[in-house]
Formats: structure tokens, C-alpha cells, sequence
């Protein structure tokens, strides 16, 4: 049973109708003179949260007449700089503030900067003129690199296409060429294959004086792990990889190049059997960190990264990781993708918590925070996820106490905006500004017998996250300039 329905344009009146009777307490997400970003609910707490964040995040703005062109500040903070991991990380909460030509225009600065004489390496940090930073590059053979960043920047680019629909990020020259490099002779270069990865040497590609070198051990980290020694092999890279080359074999596929894609998605699978038969540790419940040049393996940190990429699918695996990240310190850095991260895995009390303490946090000034919680709140709280691909828009509620009803307006997405209220868990109204007609996936947790349109029953499935949350969702065709009201009910 096709479980979309096209909703015919009479019913727009009635839409609207229904929309301007809710609750003068809600606002009128159909107002078409409303036209940026933002938020309202009965807890101002999350509300002040989120327009900070809002304004931090254009503050870290640069001129667009720099020799860099559009930017934002993405690095340490008053570097003037973007860094590569940074801007993967916060591209997405980027992109939600209104930067997307910022995020367009730093993404291609990295990958036409890809070269053999780096290694297949590219700049790691980017400065407003438009030249690799000087704190952490001397030459071509001299620089500071860590190895996970060519894999996340290419699993960025997917996401970038799968929220704005910008076919550059999947189809541009240079996009091509950096993430081909990346999945060939990048890996070779530093021996990164899965059946050799485990036998290369920490330090690898130093030509000639060595003692001459700022950054002969750190030319090729291969990890995000900054303070750890003599490490050859991390989990935090080989979840990298692992997204990284899924990401790539789906822009292979929709560039019709289907047996590459299947040949790259192996490549990928087979760093997660590599990392799922040697990694974990089952006397502390934990996955080794890091695999030192003695061939030594310890823990260390939260192990988020394979939270976050996807490369621990165990449920008994990532309950116990996510345990450890509730109660271990972290810095700020690691802390701001938290908020996303929880709700990801049904536990929005916990992100909620990390909301507040990144708000509070004395390094909240560091430019991923703000990206942070813009993202942990539109695409977690709120559930909001895109997927140009198949024109498809998907939101699952996920309110922690106190946050009883949430309205975010004007979220940039696909061509336009939407926006939305969540009245409670169970039901959602949402208006599309995109200018075209896209699949709405309305999502609630839980087990729903029925989920109505205006008091209609649509077809509704069940589905499971990677921990088995339960969740019912019913699609929806939802047209441009109207506004449709989603109920589950039992």
C-alpha cells in the first residue's frame, strides 16, 4: 500500500483555517512576512539557548570580500581560520543559521587544495586570505594533518547535498576529484587498506631533515586524538573511513555509477568487521581507543566518534558507550556534538542536559558550540532531517521535560524554508516555503495505532532505532504554501 498522499491545493483554505484557530499561545507558522529563523516555546530556557547560539554563530562571519570569499570562523577562536574537521562538524548548524554560500564556497577552498606533493593531503586550516594558516603549515612537506579529515569532509559533502539538494557538493569537478584521491590513492599513500592498516608505522611520508620539521609527528595524525603519543591505528579513524567511503559509495550511486559504489560500500564494511573482531574490550565494556606503534591497545575518551559515524552497531555495544559519555568528562569540543548525538539514540533528557551545559560551559565561545546546538536542537529536539535525494523531509519530535510544545520557524532546507510546531510529542504541524512539493515523513516515538491528517487516517508503519526505540511514522505529500497537522493517536 503506497502509504503518500497527495493533498489537493482545496484543501490550502482549510489548512490555513485550522492553523490561525490553534491557541493565540502558538505562533502563525503560515506567516508569510516571518521570514527568518526562529524559535518559540514554553520554555524560554531552551529559547535563550537557541538565539545565542543563533547570534554567536553569525558573529563568526567574515567578510565576503576576504581573498577567501564567503567564510566562518571555524577554529580556534580570533585564528580568522576554518579547519577541516571544525566545518564538517558544523556545517549542518551552519547551513540552519543561513550560511550556506559560507559553507559552499569553504568546502571547495579544501578539496581544489588536494595534492599529490601533500600526500593527497589538502590544507587542514584555511585562513580569510585565502592561504593555509600559518600556525600549523610551513610547506608542502611541513604541516600539521590529521588522516580522519578527508574521510569526514566527504561524508559533509553528503550531507550538505542531502539537506540544501546543491548538486556541486556531489557533482563538481574538483568534489570528484578530491573524494576519488581520497578513496584511492589517499589510502595508499598512507597505508590505510583494511588488510594493512594495522601493520603501518606511526610516522609515515617525513622526506629529509627531519630535525629540521615543526610538524614531523603530526604530518599524518591518525586520529583526532592530539595529546596521545606513538599512535599508528585509532577507532576514531576507522569510523571516519567507514562513513566517510559509505557517504562516497551513495554519491557514487546517484551519479549512476553503481559498481564502484558497491565496490567502495565493501571497502567501507570491511573496516567495521576489522573494528567490531579487534577493538572491543569485553572486560570494561568498552572499545579500545587507540593502537600504539608497539602494537599495544588502550582506552581513552568517550569513544563518540564511533557513536557518531555509525561504526558501532551492537546495541549492548553502544548502551555501554553511551553510558560512559553521560558520566566521563569531555572537552568542549567533544561535548557539542552531544545534544545531536543523544537524541539520535532516543535519549533527548540527556541532550537536553548537555544543551544546558554547553550554554554554561567557560569555553562556550568556541565557534563548533553554537553550530552545535543549533543542530542538536533543530535535527535532534526536533527531529528535522533531510534527504534531497529522494525529496523527502522527515521530522520526529523528541521534547524533553520541560520543553512541552516547540515552533521553529523558517528553517532553511532544500530550495526554501519550512517551518514547523511541534504541539507535544504526538502531534506536528509543519508549512513548506521550499517553493516545491516534498514528501513529509511525519515520525513519533512509540507505537501509534493511527496517525491523522486533519482527523484523516493515513496508512502508518512501525519503525526501530539502532537500540530498538520504537517509533510510527506516515508519509505525506506536502505542497508548497501549505500547512498540514499530523496527530498519532491509539
Amino acid at each position: 500500500m503506497n502509504t503518500r498522499r497527495l493533498i489537493p491545493l482545496i484543501l490550502l483554505s482549510a489548512s490555513l483555517c485550522a492553523c490561525q484557530q490553534q491557541s493565540s499561545l502558538y505562533p502563525d507558522i503560515a506567516d508569510t512576512s516571518r521570514n527568518e529563523l526562529q524559535i518559540s516555546s514554553n520554555d524560554t530556557a531552551l529559547v535563550s539557548v537557541f538565539r545565542w547560539a543563533s547570534e554567536r554563530s553569525e558573529s563568526y562571519v567574515g567578510e565576503d570580500t576576504d581573498p577567501v570569499g564567503p567564510w566562518y570562523e571555524a577554529a580556534l577562536p580570533e585564528r580568522e581560520a576554518f579547519c577541516m574537521r571544525d566545518i564538517s562538524h558544523q556545517c549542518i548548524g551552519e547551513e540552519i543559521n543561513g550560511h550556506g554560500r559560507q559553507n559552499l564556497n569553504m568546502f571547495t577552498r579544501f578539496v581544489e587544495n588536494i595534492s599529490e606533493a601533500k600526500d593527497y593531503c589538502t590544507y587542514w586550516e584555511i585562513n580569510k586570505d585565502n592561504l593555509p594558516a600559518p600556525v600549523d603549515y610551513e610547506n608542502d612537506q611541513d604541516f600539521w594533518y590529521n588522516l580522519n579529515a578527508n574521510f569526514d569532509l566527504m561524508d559533509a559533502c553528503y550531507r550538505l547535498y542531502l539537506w540544501t539538494g546543491e548538486r556541486r557538493y556531489i557533482s563538481d569537478p574538483r568534489f570528484l576529484n578530491f573524494f576519488r584521491l581520497t578513496s584511492r590513492e589517499y589510502i595508499e599513500r598512507w597505508q590505510l587498506e583494511p588488510d594493512r592498516i594495522m601493520q603501518r608505522r606511526a610516522v609515515m611520508n617525513v622526506r629529509g631533515d627531519v630535525s629540521q620539521k615543526r610538524f614531523k609527528r603530526v604530518r599524518g595524525l591518525p586520529s583526532y586524538e592530539e595529546s596521545v603519543p606513538h599512535l599508528k591505528v585509532t577507532g576514531d579513524l576507522l569510523a571516519t573511513m567507514f562513513r566517510g567511503l559509505h557517504s562516497y559509495a551513495s554519491i557514487l550511486e546517484l551519479n549512476d555509477e553503481k559498481a564502484e559504489a558497491e565496490a567502495v560500500r565493501r571497502q567501507a564494511e570491511a573496516y567495521a568487521q576489522l573494528y567490531d573482531s579487534l577493538w572491543w574490550n569485553p572486560a570494561s565494556g568498552n572499545y579500545f581507543s587507540y593502537c600504539l606503534d608497539d602494537d599495544t591497545f588502550s582506552e581513552g575518551g568517550t569513544n563518540m566518534f564511533p557513536l557518531r559515524f555509525g561504526i558501532a552497531r551492537q546495541p549492548e555495544r553502544i548502551q555501554s558507550i553511551l553510558r560512559l559519555m553521560e558520566t566521563e568528562e569531555t572537552n568542549v569540543e567533544t561535548m557539542s556534538y552531544y545534544p545531536l548525538l543523544f537524541c539520535q539514540y532516543g535519549k533527548p533528557e540527556v541532550a537536553r542536559r548537555f544543551i544546558d551545559e554547553l550554554y554554561r560551559n567557560e569555553r562556550r565561545d568556541y565557534p563548533e558550540v553554537s553550530s552545535g546546538l543549533l543542530e542538536g536542537i533543530v535535527c535532534g529536539i526536533a527531529g528535522v532531517q533531510a534527504h534531497a535525494a529522494e525529496q523527502t523531509l522527515s521530522t520526529c519530535p523528541q521534547l524533553p521535560a520541560p520543553t512541552e510544545w516547540l515552533a521553529l520557524e523558517n528553517i532553511p532546507v532544500f530550495s526554501g524554508s519550512i517551518s514547523l510546531i511541534h504541539y507535544n510529542n504526538r502531534k506536528t504541524a509543519l508549512v513548506n516555503k521550499t517553493g516545491e512539493a516534498f514528501v513529509w515523513r511525519a515520525c513519533f516515538p512509540g507505537e501509534w495505532a493511527q496517525i491523522l491528517l486533519d482527523g484523516e487516517p493515513l496508512a502508518v508503519r512501525q519503525g526501530a532505532d539502532a537500540l530498538g526505540n520504537r517509533y510510527s511514522y506516515a508519509e505525506v505529500e506536502c505542497p508548497k504554501g501549505v500547512t498540514l497537522t499530523l496527530e498519532a493517536i491509539n
